[in-house]
């Protein structure tokens, strides 16, 4: 436990206010890290002259703030720094092999997006495009995406759905509209680094779920709802980001039932279920009237497309309309009529088609290489779950690989809080342009695996 005491004097305003600020000054400054116990609520009201009350107020907002968290019997906690979202790799010359992000592969979308541009061109209503559009997006756009997310398993009307400026944005609107500073939400113990930043701005308590090769664990659920009190769980059902998990029927409906009984928001994070051919009822579905689902075409189709899209009750989505007002004021009409064009005329589920089957030629190419080493994947995923052979450590692995010209993922990116990290990486199929450029970064991946790690690369 640390001896920190701060200097009032330099913060103005209430007590309580400037010790939370002055907490948070030492841990900008490195004063206090990650980790480091903090004085008890008497043993600082003491060093301060102030009450415990204030304390505990100071520490409240301190929480609230992002900067610490506290355990019952354990103490209160330095955090772990914010998490920013993770940037694309950069190509450091034309070697570098990038399987660190989740895209589609482009090929056939440039054609259809030559052809839908011509056409728009033509378009005699070309000028309704060029305008503002009320908060949800246009009437016909929403009715297009509700069409698109009734193909993907839950049915809704143009009436419930908001148009947004991607995934990430729409996350942000649904997470930002449904929660307030100091609300708990739940979400899998490794979980989307998008997320968490966006619940880390917002000054939410994020507590990971245990998981396991389904997914969230119903139990583990149940026992966090008793103990935390969440406003929200966060939950990517199909295809988990990184570990590939699928949740059964059996399990939504399980999670559903339990956040129905401890009245918990489900925000159902659905960017890859397109992916999977015989796939189970969206999340939302078990639970429709406390549930907002997301989904995009930023994988689906092409990431330059910036279209997001939220299903849900009326009284929820209205509230994600004006996040998504106050965040970008609106998602581009011409981007949403792209979208909306593609949905009805039948090449969006051209597109989708085919990225499944370009996913499939991809994973059996990982299974030639990485399948002796037992890989989470998923038949038409964009990446897998790679579990790391002793001696490798993450560090050193990841490291090795980009020394070989190949980026990769490490788990402790998407790690919640202060958990441990498996020994495990993320691959990403679908980044590289052509399956020769994919096949030559999974050979190197298989030949460090195959062969014994070099010590200088190893973490004693």
């Amino acid at each position: 436990m640390t001896s920190w005491i701060p200097k009032l004097s330099e913060y103005p305003g209430p007590r309580y206010r400037a010790i939370a600020e002055a907490l948070a000054a030492a841990v900008a400054d490195g004063t206090l890290l990650p980790g480091t116990r903090l004085p008890t609520h008497r043993e600082l009201a003491e060093a301060l002259g102030v009450t415990v009350g204030t304390i505990t107020r100071a520490y409240a907002e301190a929480e609230a703030r992002g900067l610490t968290e506290g355990t019952v019997g354990r103490g209160t906690f330095v955090r772990e720094p914010r998490v920013q979202a993770p940037r694309m790799i950069a190509p450091q010359g034309p070697g570098l092999v990038d399987l660190s992000v989740n895209r589609p592969t482009l090929a056939p979308q440039v054609p259809a997006l030559a052809e839908t541009l011509a056409e728009l061109a033509r378009a005699p209503d070309l000028a309704t495009l060029l305008g503002y559009t009320p908060d949800a997006g246009l009437p016909a756009h929403r009715e297009a995406a509700a069409a698109w997310i009734g193909e993907l398993g839950l049915a809704v009307r143009g009436e419930q759905v908001v148009i947004a400026c991607g995934a990430q944005n729409a996350l942000l609107a649904t997470i930002t509209a449904l929660t307030e500073p100091g609300d708990v939400m739940l979400t899998e113990a490794l979980g989307y680094p998008g997320t968490l930043a966006i619940a880390s701005q917002a000054r939410l308590r994020v507590h990971g779920v245990a998981i396991d090769r389904e997914g969230l664990i119903p139990e583990a659920f149940a026992e966090a709802c008793e103990r935390l009190r969440p406003r929200l769980l966060a939950c990517v059902a199909n295809l988990h980001n990184p570990t590939t998990a699928v949740l059964s029927a059996a399990r939504r409906a399980r999670i559903a039932e339990i956040a129905r009984a401890h009245d918990v928001l489900i925000l159902d994070d659905d960017v890859y279920g397109f992916l999977i051919e015989d796939r189970p009822p969206p999340l939302a579905s078990f639970a429709p009237e406390r549930s907002c689902y997301v989904t995009c075409t930023s994988k689906a189709l092409v990431p330059g497309l910036r279209v997001g899209f939220v299903a849900g009750p009326p009284e929820l989505v209205g509230r994600v309309a004006a996040a998504v007002r106050t965040s970008v004021w609106m998602a581009p009409p011409l981007m949403a009529e792209i979208a909306a064009r593609w949905i009805t005329d039948g090449t969006a589920a051209r597109l989708m088609t085919w990225q499944r089957e370009e996913g499939r030629a991809r994973q059996a190419l990982a299974a030639q290489h990485l399948g002796r080493w037992h890989p989470e994947c998923q038949p038409c995923g964009f990446h897998l779950w790679l579990p790391l052979p002793e001696p490798w450590t993450v560090g050193g692995y990841v490291s090795a690989a980009r020394a070989r010209g190949v980026a990769v993922t490490p788990s402790e990116v998407f790690v919640v809080g202060r958990g441990a990290a498996p020994p495990a990486i993320r691959v990403c199929l679908s980044g590289p342009a052509t399956r020769e450029e994919l096949e030559r970064g999974l050979a190197i991946l298989a030949e460090l695996l195959d062969a014994h790690a070099p010590g200088a690369l190893l973490t004693p």
